[in-house]
């Protein structure tokens, strides 16, 4: 093929158009999907590729089945063969190998049944397609010697000829046993005078067809004779000759919703008009007085010595006129126009100073005239940038103006905002400070260690500088300093305040107030339950709690992370039952901040969580749910005791109290404690209750750092951490208690002992079901003595001579004292023990890292 330019391929490609647009649009709907880049629908950019082109093609075979292929003009006509691959059962890759064949064999397809003798088709592909290709029988002639059906060039499908030949056959009334009969010759005749088929009844012959098993053919008996009326009558609309708006369309692409006036675009200077000067204006010759020279007054050429000489200028043609604006050429071949006036917004005498050719200008369409394909535009600034909206394009019925007023006003306050927030740059020597905004120190910090400084200016003002720190990736903490005593606007103040604490210099801020959180925080981030959780996102923390209790739901599991969006606090998440908790927890540099509490390290933190993590959170007033109280029934723990109440009562009891006085006192608190120790020696462990050596017969304390208490099994009292909720039943008489008489004429008396359980009890344990009853269990010392005679609820009790003991006792153990050289100094009841209310719900859940500790026990 010859090339051709683009403009005659152009040319070419819209003839086509106009005579076949079936055949041109096929051309780019190929494997390179060229059809996509076809504005067909100002809306098709908001569907997916995938289902345009699903529905493009979908439209292509429905058409083409409509019009049919005729194989031998694809032959002939190379650029028509597009079509084959659109005809039902075929596709490209079977379409192409058809054309191959025929192609091969240097012949053209004179019958549909050569598509299976020749082109030797399937069956189940001749059905799909034959229907759909056709063949010009009218063209074939006298060329061949072989038969030529009529129906070929027809819809009618190979499967239904001989109902075609019955239905002409009727039409005419011919005798079928009649040995000259012809049913094609009817057919042919038939094709010359359809008015005929319209006295059949098809009604009729399709209820006989169904009687025979083909089933209901109504709708194809109907379409037989539509066909024989008129063959491959095309079904499309007919063609029109297009109006100027659709010749403006198929030239330049556009249409009114992408090319109106009042829209902006860009063009190229193509030069200059110019309007030729006209004979009566030759006389309008102007003399300049101070040069005495003469000026033309079109082209404003002032260097004529003479009159005549412009004269000349005017008849040599070398004058070019008066420039009146500015030609140009737009994206889409449409020719634009900008009048001198439209120019600027001041005076221009002469385009070429302003504008140059080639160059690309910003313009606004002002009027378009699509007959001569041309449109009038203005390069004025005020025009450009339209503050009064009189080229806007006007708005629907359904347009928000509430939400774009609101939207307007919006903006405005942030750029009055980015105004105002400026910084002012400092004259400050210190290898931490950076004259720079906090978005450039967060993205310094980036590449800096935890821990690591920068200091800067504030937006506050000249007054205040600002420190940010790095916590973690991608968390910084901004903390504001005041300055005061400064000498002047650029300097560094003489003393430096954040909140109420006063600093001298920077390198003191650094060194005690920024250093001491990050280590703190430090330590929080290189715990070994600490996750990033996303930047301390709640419920990728809560997911991970019920994740891991799923996997070991008789562990409380705990995590740690930083929280993003509060700089400077840590999210402290656990799950005891079914519901995780989340809680904050600061930095500060005298510690952690918890629960409204200092802790100086992150072991003392974690241990004082896991002792007080049921009681009620500060300032939050817990659910009527979250708490069981004690049932106040016969024989069972009171319900409103307070702990904290009797362990304050006992720490003021006497130091010579006896110690089984003292074991019936601390089985009513519910601690199991040394029976030989004493109470201020009670009162002095710190969060374990960590006691002394087991002896005598009775259980010492445990050296955890865990709270040890009394198994409830053994003891039906109320404990800090755990309060069964069950009605005590005994399973024998209740005896009273009779304490051990050190005078010879009590002891004479045996009497049964209760003491604690020499096992303590942790929150590794669980707590008892509702259920279970307690026993009371006699003391290992008690174990070791001769069977005692029980004392029921009905035996006699003498109270005074017990007091009488009792006080021959106490003063006896005075005058032991006495005699002692050194006195065991009382110690100080713990203020923790003192101050901190205990939650009389329990839960003996052990927490996830106590898997190690149960293992060792």
């Amino acid at each position: 093929a010859l090339p051709i330019s683009p403009i005659l391929r152009q040319a070419v490609s819209v003839a086509r158009r106009i005579q076949d647009p079936l055949i041109e649009f096929s051309a780019v709907c190929g494997a390179e999907e060229d059809i996509l880049c076809l504005k067909l629908h100002p809306l098709q950019e908001h569907i997916t590729k995938e289902e345009l082109l699903d529905t493009l093609y979908c439209e292509f075979i429905n058409r083409v089945s409509e019009v049919g292929v005729d194989v031998n003009r694809a032959i002939a006509h190379p650029y028509t063969q597009t079509l084959i691959q659109y005809v039902c059962g075929l596709g490209p890759r079977k379409g192409a190998h058809l054309l191959k064949i025929l192609k091969q064999n240097n012949t053209r397809l004179e019958s549909r049944t050569q598509l299976v003798t020749m082109c030797h088709m399937g069956p189940k592909v001749f059905i799909n397609c034959a229907g759909f290709i056709k063949i010009d029988t009218n063209s074939l002639g006298d060329s061949t010697d072989a038969y030529i059906e009529v129906l070929d060039g027809s819809r009618v499908h190979p499967e239904t000829y001989e109902w075609a030949r019955k239905m002409a056959v009727d039409a005419l009334e011919y005798d079928e046993s009649a040995e000259d009969a012809n049913p094609a010759g009817a057919l042919e005749e038939i094709l010359e005078n359809p008015e005929r088929l319209k006295d059949l009844d098809l009604d009729a012959f399709a209820e006989e067809l169904e009687r025979q098993g083909y089933g209901d053919k109504h709708i194809t008996l109907y379409d037989i004779r539509a066909e024989l009326s008129c063959r491959y009558k095309d079904l499309r609309t007919p063609y029109r000759s297009p109006n100027t708006e659709e010749i403006f369309n198929m030239l330049s692409k556009e249409t009114p919703e992408t090319f109106y006036i009042g829209k902006l675009i860009t063009c190229n200077v193509t030069g200059i008009a110019h309007r030729r000067p006209q004979g009566e204006s030759y006389d309008q010759a102007i003399r300049n007085d101070e040069t005495g020279l003469w000026q033309c007054p079109f082209c404003q050429q002032d260097n004529f010595p003479e009159l005549s000489e412009v004269w000349n200028h005017f008849d040599s043609g070398s004058c070019p006129g008066q420039a009146i604006g500015v030609k140009t050429r737009l994206d889409n071949g449409v020719t634009g126009f900008v009048p001198t006036k439209f120019l600027s917004d001041k005076v221009v005498k002469r385009p070429e100073e302003r504008v140059q050719v080639g160059m690309t200008i910003h313009c606004r369409i002002m009027k378009i005239d699509i007959e001569k394909f041309s449109v009038d535009m203005t390069c004025r600034t005020s025009d450009l940038m339209d503050k009064n909206n009189e080229w806007k394009l006007p708005k629907d019925t359904y347009y928000d103006f509430d939400t774009e007023s609101a939207d307007q006003k919006k903006d405005e306050e942030l750029k009055k905002k980015q105004l105002r927030t400026t910084y002012i740059k400092r004259v400050i020597a210190h290898p931490s400070f950076h004259n720079i905004n906090f978005k450039q120190a967060e993205k310094m910090m980036e590449a800096m260690d935890q821990g690591d400084v920068i200091i800067r200016p504030s937006s506050k003002g000249e007054n205040h500088l600002t420190v940010t720190w790095k916590i973690n990736e991608g968390i910084y903490q901004h903390v504001d300093v005041r300055e005061e005593g400064k000498e002047n606007a650029f300097s560094l103040g003489s003393t430096l305040w954040i909140n109420t604490e006063e600093f001298e210099d920077l390198d003191e801020i650094i060194a005690r107030y920024i250093q001491p959180m990050a280590s703190f925080a430090r330590d929080l981030v290189t715990h070994k339950y600490y996750h990033d959780c996303n930047g301390g996102d709640k419920k990728k923390l809560e997911e991970m709690l019920m994740k891991t209790k799923k996997e070991k739901p008789t562990f409380i599991p705990y995590f740690i992370s930083a929280c993003k969006d509060l700089p400077g606090k840590f999210l402290l998440g656990y799950q005891p039952r079914g519901k995780p908790r989340i809680e904050y927890m600061s930095v500060t540099p005298e510690g952690f901040r918890y629960r409204g509490q200092i802790f100086p390290t992150v072991n003392g933190l974690f241990r004082w969580f896991k002792d007080h993590y049921q009681d009620p959170v500060p300032g939050v007033t817990p659910s009527s749910g979250s708490r069981s109280r004690t049932p106040a029934s016969l024989n069972a723990t009171p319900a409103n005791i307070n702990i904290a109440d009797l362990t304050r009562a006992v720490n003021a009891l006497p130091q010579n109290m006896t110690s089984q006085m003292f074991s019936a006192i601390a089985a009513v608190t519910g601690q199991g404690q040394n029976a030989n120790a004493t109470p201020a020696q009670w009162a002095n462990s710190q969060y374990g209750y960590g006691g002394g050596s087991s002896g005598g017969g009775s259980g010492g304390g445990s050296s955890s750092s865990y709270h040890v208490f009394t198994t409830p099994a053994q003891q039906p009292m109320a404990t800090p951490m755990m309060t069964p909720n069950y009605n005590y039943t005994p399973s024998q008489p209740i005896t009273t208690p009779v304490y051990h008489q050190l005078q010879a004429s009590v002891a004479s008396t045996p009497t049964p002992t209760l003491t604690p359980n020499p096992t303590p009890q942790s929150l590794q344990h669980p707590s008892p079901s509702p259920m279970q009853t307690p026993s009371l269990t006699p003391s290992p010392s008690a174990r070791q003595r001769p069977q005692q005679p029980k004392a029921t609820a009905h035996t006699a009790i003498d109270w005074g001579k017990m007091a009488e003991a009792w006080r021959q006792e106490k003063e006896r153990e005075a005058e032991q004292r006495k005699q002692k050289l050194r006195l065991t100094p009382r110690a100080s009841p713990s203020p923790m023990i003192e101050n901190t209310p205990m939650s009389v719900a329990g839960d003996a859940t052990p927490l996830l890292d106590e898997m190690g500790q149960i293992g060792r026990a």
